[in-house]
């Protein structure tokens, strides 16, 4: 199937519509559109102008994310080639309603920042509050729930970044209330720590 439907994709043969985005001519076929995607099924089959054009602008996407959407309709399979390339990828899913490639780029999402190392998360310029806010606008719940809650169990490295500041009352108080570590655990190793210490101060070597 995938293998089969990959021949006909950004390929003039037997095409029927070309979309038009960014300056650049996107051929594809009605059939694999309209049996993929529920909003380019009533796109095609309603009262609309797409109905009866060859030429249907897109817009609101980038092309290459408007052509890796295209991929995934005709191949069943999505290769993000990073984090914001999925976020991106996302937003057109949600956009056209196919709602397993959003999950797909939400699966991609929290894996590559789940392998992220400590140190890279601190100094990496990628945004996840951004990314939060984008997944909250786009309707992505499992993600923007997901990174809440690694904002939260990140606490000491997203707290001293600039876009810590950017997060609403209510996510603050989520992350404030959901912390790693909590204040709790700091006093007490704060503690354990001074015990440690005054103990080695005061032992007698015999």
């Amino acid at each position: 199937y995938s293998t089969s439907l990959r021949l006909f994709f950004n390929t003039p043969v037997l095409a029927d519509v070309i979309f038009t985005i960014q300056g650049a001519a996107v051929p594809a076929h009605r059939a694999v559109l309209v049996a993929r995607c529920e909003v380019m099924a009533a796109m095609f089959n309603g009262n609309y102008l797409e109905a009866n054009s060859i030429l249907v602008p897109v817009y609101g996407v980038s092309k290459d994310t408007f052509l890796s959407f295209l991929e995934y309709l005709y191949t069943d399979s999505c290769c993000p080639a990073s984090i914001l390339q999925a976020m991106s990828l996302l937003i057109c899913a949600e956009m056209y309603q196919v709602m397993r490639l959003q999950h797909i780029c939400e699966l991609y999402i929290i894996t590559q920042l789940q392998s992220m190392p400590s140190r890279e998360l601190a100094s990496t310029s990628l945004s996840i509050v951004s990314l939060l806010k984008k997944a909250k606008f786009h309707n992505s719940d499992c993600l923007s729930t997901w990174l809440l809650h690694f904002i939260a169990t990140n606490y000491l490295i997203f707290s001293q970044k600039p876009e810590f500041q950017d997060l609403s009352v209510e996510e603050r108080n989520f992350v404030e209330t959901h912390r790693w570590p909590s204040n709790m655990y700091l006093k007490q190793l704060a503690e354990y720590r001074n015990y440690i210490h005054s103990q080695k101060c005061h032992c007698t070597v015999m």
